[in-house]
């Protein structure tokens, strides 16, 4: 055995997602402080394990990604932690309602500054 441990979910950058939440994680009021934290530490892995883009290197992430894929629910706080962004991201997704025509989120109502 090696004296190297490979950590589950590392990685060198912070996670920020501008796009759906432009204030931070933990000004939105999706999340807890605590799951804020989980997704701007691990956010970059998580997404890439949810992607594909990234295999997992450790158990703790193999279950992850067959939580991603639906094939088990959420149990860690990190799986509990990712399941909730992605329902937070699906509501967001969602601009229309039945007595209303859609609003597309292009960004065409901000403001234009040159700088």
């Amino acid at each position: 055995m090696s004296n190297i441990q490979v950590k589950s979910f590392e990685s060198p950058k912070k996670f920020f997602d501008d796009l759906n939440f432009p204030r931070g994680f933990q000004r939105a009021g999706d999340f807890t402080r605590n799951q804020a934290q989980i997704l701007e530490s691990m956010g970059v892995a998580l997404k890439a394990l949810h992607e594909g883009t990234r295999e997992p290197v450790t158990d703790e992430e193999e279950r992850f990604v067959s939580m991603c894929k639906q094939e088990i629910e959420p149990q860690s706080e990190v799986e509990r932690t990712w399941s909730t962004y992605m329902k937070a991201l699906a509501r967001k997704q969602i601009y229309f309602t039945a007595s209303s025509a859609a609003v597309s989120d292009t960004g065409s109502d901000s403001i234009d500054t040159d700088d």
